[in-house]
């Protein structure tokens, strides 16, 4: 006789309810569920070995109901969510009163946090519900390709990169820890998120960030002629002193010093404000002749879409053949009044469009502001050494210029090897 093998059922995972289960067949060959408690636990482990046994000795067993998750007092992660956004927009606020955009970063980073854990209480989050947000990071895409009916195409967009995912991460981890300060979870939970590491370089899967690269002036010149005077006048200032595209948009005639020989621009709010540390920019004979012609004795911004517009308005007129009717006149007046008004100063994004449309129109790939820093960076490392180009971009750690230097070094070994290679 042959003997039949044993088959003894396996215990499985119900998504669904979170437990685990096993199925079982009675003496009709119909088949039971039988729900064994949280999968994973010590308790479902104990069960699962409890009811096989009853069911290899043929003895009778309780179908347990469904199980439903106990009762927390604590609050969900969707709560814990709004409270914190509500003080990130208190909080995150410039001596201006203009929100940071710190503010847009955790709403981003908590997107798929909600998305996954929304009405979970807070003390039922783990590292395990953390690492699997973070899974949701590296598989999902974003400025995917739509369809008819505007669903996104899957295989059309692009991946997140390592270092948006690391920073994500890291914002759900101070909500977390925001919470904790507030009694808004157990301080176990923050403890314990706090062993899920960064990922690593080259060890992730993720997709890597693309180095940000000095422009030449090859690529820069070009592009002057298709900008309009104020933004041709800012690049030409950000290539004299490598300053960040929101202090060169930013700069104000109160804001310079004008007393020496070298002008002083005191910057207000900057990157650091926040951290008690100030910063000035000197400005030389180079960068005092890109600003001489846009002096103004208001006190307002140099950079001007309004100053801009003005000067366009006189280009036309000048070069305008037939003298201007009275029916023209009136459209120009109604159309200025229904007209939405004009910033006293430009944007970092409509800095970087009209460059990138400047680039279009000639040819050239497209760069963004911040390279005209890296070139400063660059030459200053190469000519003057790292902590001359650290004091000039206003670097408090040499090992952030070392990132805007590394073309210099690379230049410098090429040197050495002609010498002695």
């Amino acid at each position: 006789m042959s003997s039949q093998k044993l088959r003894i059922p396996a215990l499985v995972h119900h998504k669904s309810s979170g437990q685990g289960v096993v199925l079982l067949r009675d003496k009709s060959g119909t088949r039971r569920m039988v729900y064994l408690g949280q999968h994973g636990s010590t308790e479902c482990e104990r069960r699962y070995r409890k009811v096989l046994a009853d069911y290899l000795a043929h003895r009778p067993i309780t179908t347990r109901p469904k199980l439903t998750r106990h009762h927390s007092e604590w609050p969900t992660i969707a709560q814990l969510s709004a409270e914190f956004l509500t003080h990130a927009e208190r909080y995150y606020v410039g001596p201006d009163g203009k929100q940071s955009g710190e503010v847009s970063n955790f709403r981003l980073a908590l997107r798929p946090l909600l998305q996954l854990h929304r009405d979970t209480p807070t003390d039922e989050f783990s590292v395990t519900e953390l690492n699997a947000v973070r899974e949701l990071l590296l598989d999902t895409e974003h400025r995917c390709a739509k369809d008819n009916q505007g669903k996104p195409i899957p295989g059309t967009g692009k991946k997140r990169t390592r270092n948006y995912i690391n920073a994500s991460v890291r914002r759900i981890k101070q909500v977390f820890r925001w919470g904790t300060e507030r009694k808004l979870l157990p301080g176990s939970i923050w403890h314990e998120l706090l062993a899920l590491r960064s990922l690593p370089i080259g060890r992730s899967g993720a997709r890597e960030n693309d180095p940000v690269l000095a422009v030449p002036w090859s690529m820069v010149e070009p592009v002057l002629a298709h900008l309009a005077s104020p933004l041709a006048a800012c690049v030409r200032l950000q290539w004299c002193t490598g300053m960040r595209p929101s202090e060169a948009l930013n700069i104000r005639m109160s804001d310079i010093d004008r007393s020496g020989d070298v002008w002083l621009y005191t910057l207000p709010q900057h990157k650091n404000s926040w951290r008690g540390s100030h910063r000035v920019v000197a400005l030389g004979p180079e960068a005092q002749a890109v600003l001489e012609p846009l002096l103004r004795v208001d006190g307002g911004y140099l950079f001007s879409p309004r100053d801009a517009m003005a000067q366009q308005k006189v280009t036309r007129r000048a070069a305008r053949q037939t003298p201007l009717t009275p029916s023209q006149r009136s459209r120009d007046a109604c159309n200025q009044a229904k007209a939405q008004p004009v910033g006293d100063h430009y944007g970092r994004d409509a800095y970087r469009k009209a460059i990138h449309r400047a680039c279009d129109q000639t040819g050239i790939d497209r760069w963004s502001p911040h390279r005209l820093r890296h070139a400063k960076g660059t030459e200053l490392a190469r000519s003057e050494g790292i902590e001359v180009a650290r004091i000039a971009l206003g670097h408090k750690d040499d090992r952030v210029t070392r990132r805007y230097a590394a073309s210099a070094e690379l230049d410098l070994a090429k040197e050495v090897a002609r010498k002695h290679g």
